[in-house]
């Protein structure tokens, strides 16, 4: 009995072709596609002053490489890592927040693809992904592990279009990263006077700003967001609802950072005060030279941490101020259920672990308290 031999899908890569023109010379690349069940020829035109060279052809049409060879069974022998990359990029990349996108597009386009993407899919391995981090010497861990991510996502997109088997385990899975699990730089955290001479150093707005920041520790890009109307005076509520980051106004970091705060009497009327400077503006903190949204790094560099370092404070930071606000409220008792809500984390995981340290005067006031009970009287003579 004849066995019947099924056709193995071809992985198609496009034939390309230099077409000569009245002027210079033109590349014509070809594939097979399938519409509604036909086979057909798909043809693609590039223009020889932007695209000079046959490489320059195949890097621009990986995408539509990739796409022609969604499904194909060969996909995960022949296609490049490159393809899935452009794939990232179309589909993934725009789902992203503003601040995200421009983050993993520049770790895609100046560490990632130089390195992986004319390198066959099946050879981006674990081992050679951990040799390549090693490789990169000085670069930051946290940096490392966004790297790791974000080839972590152009895996989990393969195999969303065939390249991979849907149950095959993410490679990225097995790779780790040294140093990702503490801080590399320790955060500055003020003490509450000395967050009150820092107030007291800076110019205005800005000493209104820091003011505000640190006592409802928010982040820098909710803070430049904030309009007026987002102010309660009679229930002496603020809503956070926005963020201003990379030049671009976006939603929140999270569900939970959406939320209704308090505002303490005394912060209500220093704000009123500070209304008065900001005209018909619908904005909080309006630029002076724009009207605009300000800049988080220009307040920082020219703003914030020369008058902390003239102070002896440190590299003050926005989201140190953050961290701080967390550490004062648990220096005062509140409960880290409320600390949770307050900081508007999504996990109270996160406002344990992460956020705020004791400081010197609380610890060794707990520590007293506590060795008080626990040494035996006869060791107290």
């Amino acid at each position: 009995m004849t066995e019947l031999k099924t056709k193995r899908a071809r992985y198609q890569q496009g034939s390309i072709k230099k077409v000569q023109r009245v002027k210079g010379f033109a590349w014509e690349v070809r594939f097979s596609d399938t519409v509604n069940g036909k086979r057909t020829r798909k043809t693609l035109c590039f223009e020889s002053d932007k695209y000079p060279t046959e490489a320059s052809v195949r890097k621009a049409i990986q995408t539509q490489v990739a796409l022609v060879n969604t499904g194909n069974e060969r996909s995960k022998v022949a296609a490049k890592f490159g393809a899935i990359t452009e794939l990232y990029r179309l589909e993934h990349l725009p789902t992203l927040r503003n601040s995200t996108q421009h983050k993993n597009a520049y770790l895609l386009k100046d560490y990632i693809e130089p390195r992986w993407a004319d390198e066959r899919l099946q050879n981006v391995t674990p081992l050679r992904v951990v040799g390549w981090l090693g490789e990169l010497g000085e670069l930051a861990a946290t940096t490392k592990a966004g790297l790791r991510s974000v080839m972590s996502q152009c895996f989990e997109l393969a195999a969303l279009h065939g390249y991979l088997s849907a149950s095959e385990r993410n490679p990225m899975s097995r790779v780790r990263v040294k140093g990702t699990t503490k801080r590399e730089k320790p955060i500055v955290i003020l003490t509450p006077a000395d967050f009150k001479r820092l107030v007291s150093a800076l110019p205005s707005p800005l000493n209104v700003m820091v003011l505000l920041d640190g006592s409802l520790g928010l982040r820098v890009g909710e803070l430049l967001a904030l309009h007026w109307g987002d102010i309660d005076w009679s229930e002496k509520t603020i809503t956070i609802q926005r963020s201003y980051t990379h030049e671009q106004l976006e939603e929140v970091k999270t569900a939970a950072s959406n939320a209704v705060l308090p505002l303490d009497d005394l912060l209500l009327t220093i704000l009123k005060t500070h209304q008065e400077t900001t005209g018909d503006s619908l904005l909080l903190f309006p630029s002076s030279r724009t009207g605009g949204y300000r800049s988080a790094s220009m307040l920082l560099g020219k703003g914030l941490q020369p008058v902390a370092q003239s102070l002896g404070l440190g590299k003050v930071t926005w989201h140190g101020l953050r961290h701080s606000c967390r550490t004062w409220l648990d220096a005062k008792g509140v409960p880290v259920g409320l600390q949770k809500d307050l900081l508007r984390h999504s996990d109270v995981s996160t406002t344990m672990n992460r956020y705020g340290r004791a400081l010197q005067p609380d610890m060794r006031i707990g520590h007293s308290a506590m060795v008080q009970e626990l040494v035996p009287d006869s060791m107290k003579k």
